[in-house]
């Protein structure tokens, strides 16, 4: 590797580190993928189409159909829409009672569905070249994303446990426990809902020409604009990695990707909207690949 090489790994490694994560979170593991295909109409002006799953605790099956212009070598601009197919799924577990005492319930609560969503964007990027190797992008991305009215079905299991006490024929004191198991369904109601966001990313890459290899790093950040009266940081991703474009038409990808939840928006008892500190990680490892003409 030369010097050049590792004054440009040097240099961009830093902005991966710039979210500082909580003490306390939960982390998640996931592995994401995505296939695209990207067809060039004029110099300026290309269509694509892309499908994505994710693979995580809440999977998702995305499909996209986009189209962006170039203005000039600085700025282009975008649309998108992407139809979603996510998974809901919540476990919470149930206690009543001290384990072991007279009276104890032990159980959980499960809903494992999957609903459609539809996403629409609308972004610019701008772009500027240092050094005839470092390119640095800023994109600015509207998102609008809604979800019809949906219904899922919640399992309710319970196993309750009841201690007994008796007395043999010679009076000596008999116990044992009675354990009873209850499974019941019920249909819990999503109303429709819609949410705006602006995610703003920050990109360094290393883009040298007849170079098929690119590493780069990232940085983005989630607002909400469409919950509270003011924009809602929800959530930072960080990513770090490598894209190799080989055979002229072909790109492939690989990326390591650290989403860190800030804050969301969720209903309280009384169904009053109330503002949520989060302590979440996402750790993903994201394999892409692009065939362009």
């Amino acid at each position: 590797m030369t010097r050049r090489y590792i004054f440009a790994v040097l240099l961009l490694a830093p902005c991966f580190w710039l979210p500082v994560s909580a003490q306390e979170s939960n982390d998640e593991v996931g592995i994401w993928s995505e296939i695209g295909i990207e067809k060039a109409i004029t110099k300026n002006w290309d269509v694509g189409l892309d499908m994505e799953y994710r693979a995580q605790n809440k999977a998702r099956l995305s499909v996209g159909l986009g189209t962006s212009y170039k203005v000039n070598k600085y700025l282009k601009f975008g649309l998108n829409y992407s139809f979603l197919y996510s998974e809901k799924n919540k476990y919470k577990v149930k206690e009543e009672g001290e384990i072991g005492s007279d009276a104890w319930t032990r159980g959980y609560n499960l809903i494992d569905e999957w609903y459609p969503r539809h996403r629409f964007s609308a972004e610019a990027i701008g772009s500027i070249k240092f050094w005839n190797w470092l390119k640095v992008s800023l994109r600015e991305r509207y998102q609008l994303t809604h979800r019809r009215a949906w219904s899922a079905e919640k399992l309710e299991h319970r196993e309750n446990h009841l201690k007994h006490y008796d007395f043999d024929d010679d009076w000596n004191e008999i116990t044992w426990e009675e354990m009873n198991v209850i499974d019941r369904t019920e249909i819990k109601e999503y109303p429709a809902l819609t949410d705006q966001v602006l995610r703003s990313r920050l990109k360094l890459e290393f883009d040298k020409k007849r170079n098929p290899f690119s590493p780069f790093v990232s940085a983005e950040f989630h607002n909400s604009v469409s919950r509270g009266d003011h924009m809602l940081l929800q959530k930072i991703r960080t990513a770090v990695g490598c894209a190799y474009k080989f055979r002229k038409h072909n790109e492939v990808s690989l990326s390591y990707i650290i989403t860190f939840d800030m804050y969301d928006i969720e209903e309280d008892e009384n169904m009053q909207l109330t503002t949520v500190r989060l302590h979440d990680r996402m750790h993903a490892i994201s394999l892409g690949y692009k065939y362009s003409f």
